[in-house]
C-alpha cells in the first residue's frame, strides 16, 4: 500500500500538472501552480526511487556506473522536492497578490536560498539534504505565503470570493506545511508524515479537480468550452465592434449636420465604408482566427494612421480624453485584424472608464522593435483577473449578450501571428496598461 500510493502521487499529480500547463499557456499564475503540482508528483518518484529502485540495484549488484546514476537522479529530486514547494508557491502568491508582474529580479533573488541548499547543504551521493537549513528559510518563506494568502480574503468583497481564496489557500499551504514540519520533525516523526503525505496531496489534488470542474480554479475556463463557441463567439464579437464604429460614426455625422458643418460629413461617410469593408473582410477571414494558426497577409503601413482611425471614435465621446504621442511609423502588418485588435483594446479601456476618463497612447521605436503602449484611467483588474485576460470566454465584465470574453484572446492569437507580443499590467482602481510588442527592421 505504501509504494502505491507514492505511484498514484507520482501518475496523478504529475499528469494534472502537465494538462494544466498545455491547456492554460501563458498563464503565469497557471504556470507556477502547474510546476508545483508537478514538483509534488516527483515526490513520489523519488520515495519509489529511493525505498525501491536503488536498494534493488545496489542488492542485486548492477552496473556500477547504473547505481550511481540512479543515486545522483534521486538525490536530485530529493533536493528539488524539498526545496522547490517553498520558492515556486511564494511566486505564486506574489503573481496572485499582484506583487509580480514582469520584474526579473524577483524569482533571481528568491532563488539564492534552494541554490545555497544545492551547492552547500546536499550530499548527492548519499542522498543527504541539511533539513535544518531548509526548514529554516522554508519557514521564513511559508510565513510570508500565509499572509499573501489572508489578504487575499480581508479585501475580498463578497462571501464567494472569500471562499475561492481560502480553498487555493487550503489546496497548496496545507500540503506545505506538512512538508515544513518533516524538515524540522525528528527522524521517528518524519516517518510517520512521509506515509501520510501522498493521502495530503491526493487530497489537494481533489479538491483542485472540483474546483476545475466547477470553473472556479483560479478563474479559468474548462477547454471544453473552446471547441464548442469560439468560431461563433469571434464572428459576434466583431460584429459588436463594427456595429459600435457604426453607431459612433453616424452620431458624428448628426452633430455635423446640427452644426451645418456639412463638409466634414465626408470623413464620417468614409468611415462607414471602411467599417463594412472591414466587417466583409473579417467575415471571410473568420476561419483562420479559430484555427491554431493564423495567416497574415501583412503589408507596410503607417500604424500612426490606423491609431488615428480607431482613435477618432473614441476622441467623439465627450468625457473621455486622448492623449496621442507618436509620429508616422512604418510597420508589416495585417492592416484589418491589427485595427480590430486595436478597437478591442480600446473598447475595453472606455468600457473600464465608464466613458469618463483619459486614454494615453504612444509609439516607442527601439532597436529592431516597436512599443505600442496604451494606458486608461479605469478600474484597472486584480490578479485573477490579469492572469486570465487571454483566456476565450474570460471576462472582467458582467456576462451579458454584450460580452464575450474574446477580445484580450483576439489580440494576443494576433500579435503572435504577427511574431510580436502582449503584456498587460493592472491593479485595482489604478487603470490598465497594454503594451503590444511589433518587429521592425529598423
Amino acid at each position: 500500500m505504501f509504494f502505491f500510493m507514492f505511484f498514484l502521487m507520482f501518475v496523478s499529480l504529475t499528469s494534472l500538472s502537465i494538462y494544466l500547463w498545455v491547456n492554460h499557456r501563458g498563464n503565469r499564475l497557471i504556470f507556477w501552480a502547474a510546476l508545483v503540482i508537478l514538483c509534488a508528483g516527483l515526490g513520489g518518484l523519488q520515495m519509489l526511487l529511493e525505498k525501491s529502485w536503488v536498494p534493488y540495484a545496489i542488492d542485486h549488484k548492477l552496473n556500477v556506473t547504473v547505481v550511481r546514476a540512479s543515486i545522483i537522479v534521486t538525490a536530485l529530486l530529493n533536493m528539488v522536492i524539498n526545496t522547490f514547494p517553498y520558492y515556486g508557491m511564494l511566486l505564486f502568491y506574489l503573481i496572485y497578490n499582484g506583487f509580480f508582474t514582469y520584474q526579473k529580479w524577483i524569482p533571481i533573488l528568491l532563488g539564492i536560498p534552494p541554490i545555497l541548499t544545492l551547492l552547500f547543504q546536499t550530499d548527492l551521493m548519499a542522498n543527504r539534504v541539511h533539513n535544518g537549513f531548509v526548514a529554516a528559510w522554508g519557514l521564513c518563506y511559508l510565513c510570508f505565503m500565509a499572509w499573501l494568502a489572508v489578504r487575499p480574503m480581508i479585501q475580498a468583497n463578497t462571501p464567494k470570493e472569500r471562499v475561492n481564496h481560502a480553498s487555493i489557500a487550503i489546496v497548496f499551504l496545507v500540503p506545505l506545511i506538512a512538508l515544513n514540519v518533516y524538515h524540522f520533525s525528528s527522524a521517528l516523526v518524519s516517518d510517520q508524515l512521509i506515509a501520510i503525505i501522498p493521502y495530503i496531496c491526493i487530497t489537494s489534488l481533489l479538491l483542485i479537480t472540483v474546483f476545475y470542474l466547477r470553473d472556479a480554479f483560479l478563474g479559468i475556463r474548462r477547454k471544453s468550452l473552446h471547441t464548442v463557441h469560439v468560431g461563433t463567439g469571434l464572428i459576434h464579437h466583431s460584429l459588436k465592434n463594427s456595429i459600435g464604429k457604426i453607431k459612433l460614426n453616424a452620431l458624428n455625422i448628426r452633430k455635423k449636420v446640427q452644426m451645418g458643418q456639412y463638409d466634414e460629413i465626408e470623413t464620417y461617410v468614409g468611415n462607414l465604408l471602411r467599417t463594412h469593408e472591414a466587417m466583409m473582410a473579417m467575415m471571410s477571414k473568420i476561419s483562420h482566427a479559430t484555427s491554431d494558426k493564423l495567416g497574415p497577409k501583412r503589408e507596410m503601413h503607417d500604424i500612426s494612421v490606423v491609431l488615428d482611425e480607431v482613435l477618432e471614435s473614441v476622441e467623439a465621446l465627450p468625457n473621455v480624453r486622448v492623449e496621442k504621442r507618436y509620429v508616422p511609423t512604418l510597420l508589416l502588418i495585417d492592416r484589418m485584424l491589427i485595427t480590430e485588435c486595436l478597437q478591442n483594446i480600446c473598447n475595453n479601456a472606455v468600457e473600464a472608464m465608464w466613458e469618463n476618463g483619459s486614454l494615453y497612447v504612444s509609439l516607442d521605436k527601439r532597436t529592431n522593435k516597436v512599443l505600442l503602449t496604451i494606458r486608461d484611467t479605469g478600474r484597472g483588474m486584480n490578479s485573477i483577473q490579469l492572469q486570465n485576460i487571454f483566456e476565450p470566454f474570460y471576462s472582467t465584465k458582467h456576462r451579458t449578450g454584450e460580452h464575450f470574453g474574446l477580445g484580450m484572446y483576439q489580440v494576443k492569437k494576433v500579435l503572435e501571428a504577427h511574431k510580436g507580443k502582449v503584456e498587460v499590467s493592472s491593479s485595482p482602481n489604478k487603470g490598465t496598461v497594454i503594451v503590444l510588442t511589433f518587429q521592425s527592421k529598423g
